[in-house]
């Protein structure tokens, strides 16, 4: 996704390029509902013989999706479900080949290949078992036939993804973005109009700031509509290096620190990080899923390190897992491991949950 900057000056904003490019947004959307209303009445839809809850959201970059599955995985294992999970595996070598990347024991050596946000949640969610693979139908059946106790199937990025039948769906909406300038592709990042979110189950708010109200322009753009709606937000757990040890926050507090992210939206990671009181001298930003395989630019953010005189690069674990591979780093990289948390009762979404899926 585009830089901040990039994001507030067209994304967020109507501007004279927005409404030259209205027409074709138009043109998007109705094909869009027309899509919606053939799953509905005519095109058939895989059902899976496990309930299959569905986390999306409504915008294209980062709302929060996979530390929320990474939550929801880990909340309904603790309530005695057998859980598993599909993940496209976007851009990956794995994407068009349906593979199993971990199984009850762990990751599995595929798992290198099944890029950075299936790693990190097969990673994550150690003795639950991920699927890779943009074919969901096939993913799910892959789980069912290999892992025969399964009572749940979660979708990682699947709201737009109509050839499987949802038992749930969970919209992530992140209270920065929030919808954008309420525009659809192109002259908005809106994947659908507004009116898709009526087929969503349950909302989850992803908080950015500390306040106990809801952004008010987001209040009124979820005005009308009715579904249960749950607030969270990041929570850091550890911060690590770059062999997995962990490092105390306190013993680092006064060092230089350059913070770097290729991820979809780097607003929740600038926050979290700023949130330890490290000494922040500045940051480098990438596309989302930036592979940092280029030499070039390896050694440009080095120097950087050096020039703004940092003993330290701290990073996302998304970007962690692609900067592992490559040792130059392995004496300056700081990991921020977050983690999604409900401020809201966590009973309260379990039981709403077992209503939808009946378990």
């Amino acid at each position: 996704m585009p830089c901040r900057p990039c994001i507030e000056k067209f994304f967020l904003k109507r501007s004279i390029l927005n409404y030259l490019l209205l027409p074709f947004s138009w043109l998007f959307s109705l094909i869009l509902i027309i899509r919606r209303c053939l799953y509905k009445s005519i095109l058939a839809q895989y059902r899976a013989p496990v309930y299959v809850i569905s986390i999306g959201n409504m915008i294209v970059g980062g709302s929060g999706k996979t530390p929320f599955t990474i939550y929801l995985a880990e909340l309904l294992s603790n309530q005695g479900l057998q859980i598993g999970v599909s993940h496209r595996g976007y851009k990956s070598k794995l994407e068009n080949k349906v593979t199993v990347i971990s199984d009850q024991h762990g990751l599995l050596p595929i798992a290198d290949e099944a890029g950075d946000e299936a790693w990190l949640i097969a990673k994550r969610l150690v003795g639950i078992p991920v699927v890779v693979g943009k074919d969901r139908t096939k993913a799910i059946q892959l789980l069912c036939k290999t892992f025969h106790d399964l009572d749940v199937v979660i979708l990682d990025d699947s709201f737009q993804h109509l050839k499987v039948k949802h038992d749930l769906d969970f919209v992530i909406i992140n209270e920065w973005l929030r919808f954008g300038n309420g525009f659809v592709l192109p002259s908005g990042i809106l994947r659908e109009p507004m009116t898709a979110l009526n087929n969503a189950d349950i909302l989850i708010i992803n908080r950015i700031n500390e306040t106990g109200e809801i952004d008010k322009k987001l209040c009124h753009q979820l005005k009308p509509y009715t579904q249960p709606l749950f607030q969270g937000r990041y929570e850091t757990i550890q911060v690590y290096d770059f062999i997995g040890n962990e490092i105390a926050v306190d013993k680092i507090v006064g060092d230089r620190v350059l913070m770097i992210s290729g991820v979809g939206n780097p607003n929740g990671f600038d926050a979290s990080v700023r949130a330890l009181k490290l000494n922040i001298i500045g940051g480098i930003l990438f596309q989302d899923h930036y592979e940092y395989a280029d030499k070039a630019q390896r050694e440009r953010i080095l120097k950087s390190l050096h020039e703004k005189e940092a003993k330290w690069i701290i990073t996302t674990e998304k970007d962690y897992a692609k900067l592992r591979h490559y040792p130059e780093f392995a004496d300056f990289l700081l990991i921020l491991k977050i983690s999604f948390t409900l401020d809201d009762s966590e009973k309260a979404l379990t039981g709403l949950i077992q209503s939808f899926i009946k378990v």
